[in-house]
């Protein structure tokens, strides 16, 4: 429950900043395209839940030798360690699905972020990467919890998962 409060808090801080996004105002009113946003929504909504879900299993599964991470020369995680990785891979990718959704229609890089919304961007990231790594080793809602920054793991085979 903490780590959901910790997304919320954080996802929420930058979700309002996007008023202060930058945007090109239409002459005529919009009119909402609703399948359209139906079918983009489950879009991503079903690509982060595949790839949480997949992250989970390999994450559990890192102690095979014949597993992913195995295969990706990575050490295998504690159980803790699992629990952290899973609220990283939820935070972040709340955080970067705002930037894939704020644009219409081009490609999210097309469009310049405003300074507001990438500096609350940035924040959230870098708070929510600190806490996945440097989490003490606790009980947290009944469940072991510790950072990825102990033993032999690193953040950066995360972020390109991520």
């Amino acid at each position: 429950v903490l780590m959901l409060m910790l997304i919320t808090l954080l996802n929420d801080g930058t979700l309002i900043a996007i008023g202060y996004d930058r945007v090109t105002a239409s002459k005529t009113p919009e009119r909402w395209n609703l399948p359209f946003v139906f079918v983009v929504s489950a879009v991503l909504g079903a690509v982060a839940c595949g790839s949480s879900l997949l992250l989970l299993w390999a994450a559990l599964d890192s102690n095979n030798k014949d597993g992913v991470f195995a295969g990706m020369g990575l050490p295998p995680l504690e159980y803790g360690q699992v629990i952290t990785a899973i609220y990283l891979k939820v935070s972040v990718s709340d955080f970067l699905t705002l930037f894939s959704a704020r644009t219409q229609d081009s490609f999210f890089w097309t469009s310049i972020p405003g300074p507001i919304l990438m500096a609350a961007a940035t924040v959230s990231l870098i708070i929510s990467t600190f806490l996945a790594a440097f989490w003490p080793e606790s009980v947290v809602d009944h469940l072991p919890v510790v950072g990825l920054a102990h033993g032999d793991y690193t953040l950066m085979p995360l972020w390109v998962w991520i």
